[in-house]
């Protein structure tokens, strides 16, 4: 069982806060982005815990993760 997404799959579920945006608001996108941000950071410490992932595979999971929320803040802030 794999539990790395790909750097699209993790572009294309920010980029729904994206859309979200144009209907409630920043603050609320932003609010949006952030949870979905911890939600997914709370799966990588699960897998890592339970022996799913390797530390090495955890911090790229981390880091492609926090590209692509760094990316949706920014086209947030441009909305």
């Amino acid at each position: 069982m794999s539990f790395k997404k790909s750097k699209e799959q993790l572009n294309s579920e920010f980029k729904l806060v994206i859309d979200r945006a144009h209907v409630c608001g920043k603050g609320a996108a932003r609010a949006d982005n952030l949870h979905k941000l911890a939600t997914q950071l709370g799966y990588i410490d699960a897998a890592l815990t339970g022996g799913k992932l390797t530390n090495k595979q955890a911090a790229q999971q981390v880091k492609d993760l926090y590209k692509a929320w760094k990316e949706t803040n920014r086209a947030i802030d441009l909305e």
